[in-house]
């Protein structure tokens, strides 16, 4: 074996298990099964088992006692520690998003884009009696799933989009999604303004969300507010909107130059 080939073989196994850690982050199921991931992976098993045990000796995917599957170990959680800014989007974000929630009454929540899933930073509940925990702080779902993931898809170019979609879709089955349909979507929320999800995220929750855009333009976060359906008539999703537009504006003021 070449030194070239040597080291597309080390790039090509660095990258596989990345994407394991991506599936494992990504899954509802808190304790994902070594069959359920060399699916999604298209990886054959053995191949699968063997870059799931080496996360595990590096501490960073568990496979705890009584559990036949794995969940993201302590290291990702200290790596996570240090990698964060001095003053990160979740700081520069909780007084816009804290204001969005008591002005609407609904739970409000910030979704940042880490490749090509959308992962919530934040959520503050409003006033109103029903508060809707469509997403808790640190899940993860593929860019288009959820107001804030289609936010994001929606703000790309043609050709970064493409890109995304092929990445994910083989795991839109999971969230009962074709490729065509999230393409609608898309279309749909770049012609309405705001991103709009109906029931696909939880059943009789409707939530509208903006994308939060960097200096130069790129969608790097998004802000979404989620209810139950009968709430979420079109007047209100009007004025929903309004203080959406308001609330991306001041997070994009305060983010630095």
């Amino acid at each position: 074996m070449t030194a070239t080939s040597s080291t597309a073989g080390s790039a090509q196994t660095v990258g596989r298990a990345i994407q394991l850690l991506r599936l494992v982050a990504s899954s509802q199921a808190r304790h994902l099964r070594l069959v359920d991931i060399a699916e999604m992976a298209a990886l054959d098993k053995s191949t699968a088992h063997r870059l799931l045990q080496r996360l595990v000796q590096e501490r960073m995917l568990v496979r705890d006692a009584g559990h036949r599957g794995y969940r993201l170990g302590p290291l990702l959680y200290e790596l996570g520690l240090a990698a964060l800014p001095e003053t990160s989007l979740r700081e520069l974000s909780q007084g816009a998003l804290q204001q969005l929630a008591r002005g609407t009454g609904d739970m409000a929540f910030l979704v940042v884009r880490s490749g090509f899933e959308s992962v919530c930073l934040d959520r503050i509940a409003g006033n109103f009696a029903i508060q809707t925990m469509t997403q808790g702080v640190g899940d993860r779902h593929p860019l288009g799933v959820g107001a804030g993931g289609l936010a994001i898809l929606a703000a790309l170019g043609e050709a970064e989009v493409k890109v995304v979609l092929k990445a994910i879709a083989p795991q839109l089955r999971r969230y009962r999604l074709t490729d065509r349909a999230l393409r609608e979507r898309r279309e749909a929320a770049r012609e309405r303004g705001p991103a709009l999800d109906e029931g696909s995220a939880a059943l009789d929750v409707t939530a509208i969300g903006r994308p939060i855009r960097d200096r130069a333009g790129a969608p790097l976060a998004a802000v979404f507010v989620a209810s139950i359906r009968s709430r979420m008539t079109e007047v209100r999703l009007r004025d929903v909107d309004k203080r959406l537009v308001a609330c991306v504006t001041a997070i994009e003021s305060a983010l630095p130059r």
